[in-house]
């Protein structure tokens, strides 16, 4: 009996964990006043899921790409066309993204060399998981003069994919755009979505941690792509780095240390 009292309050014990850790909702963040603001940028970054501090994004139980993919899959997300966040993919559209045909050649006659085959044609859905391996993050970097601090908010994020025609690589390309903050409606957004979608903790396996928390204590490595501009270019395309990708990584650093010394500056005054 009390075996029974005991596995009967242990069951109950999970279940109200796990539905209490179901219904969290993200703390946003607060509202500056304009007149506080004393400089605003608009930063594209790049996540790279290969590199070794952003493997643990990539943890086969529940990697981040397939978190976002089935969130628009299911509904709960409207996949964006560009970083503007006004048109969006519907769900059709979305799911033939990334579709890749494979021509397969087939022998008539597999005991003789006649040479004759037939060409099956095979579709392939994008696998998230395998294709999906970098992710363009979209924020807002913000100077508060009365704090004397930096505020970095993500406003969008889109998983990018390889793009190929023919087997022939395109490049690197957006998926789609996912409103991750500040929603000028009541849809949900990203974030929503990943405050209840657990990642892998290094530090501690016993510990809960999400993807929520992972994007906002920034715990992810990167490197800056563009930085708004009058002439919305991006840094492989500025003038003074000729498409060089040490020279881009270069200014990328460049500019992350300007940002560090304009906050730093605050404090000295």
């Amino acid at each position: 009996m009390n075996t029974g009292r005991l596995i009967f309050f242990g069951l109950l014990f999970i279940c109200t964990h796990i539905v209490g850790y179901a219904q969290q909702q993200p703390i946003q963040p607060q509202p500056l006043r304009e007149a506080d603001v004393m400089l605003s940028k608009r930063v594209w970054r790049v996540v790279d899921l290969r590199q070794k501090k952003n493997k643990v994004a990539e943890w086969p139980v529940n990697p981040v790409v397939k978190v976002m993919y089935d969130a628009v899959v299911s509904g709960q997300l409207r996949p964006y066309k560009d970083d503007s966040l006004r048109q969006f993919y519907h769900l059709e559209e979305f799911i033939s993204i990334g579709v890749d045909t494979v021509y397969a050649k087939k022998l008539l006659n597999p005991n003789e060399d006649d040479g004759l085959y037939t060409v099956d044609t095979i579709i392939e859905r994008l696998n998230p998981a395998e294709r999906l391996r970098f992710l363009l993050i979209m924020e807002d970097v913000i100077f508060d003069k009365k704090s004397g601090t930096e505020h970095t908010r993500i406003i969008a994020i889109a998983p990018l994919y390889e793009k190929q025609v023919s087997g022939i690589s395109l490049g690197l390309i957006p998926l789609c755009w996912l409103r991750y903050n500040l929603p000028k409606t009541n849809e949900l957004t990203l974030r929503n979505v990943m405050v209840n979608s657990l990642m892998y903790n290094q530090g501690n396996v016993y510990q809960k941690k999400t993807y929520e928390q992972w994007f906002e204590q920034r715990l992810f490595e990167s490197y800056i792509i563009k930085v708004s501009n009058p002439y919305d270019v991006f840094l492989m395309d500025d003038a003074e780095v000729k498409r060089n990708g040490l020279m881009a990584l270069l200014k990328a650093a460049m500019i992350a240390r300007e940002n560090a010394e304009l906050e730093q500056d605050q404090y000295d005054h």
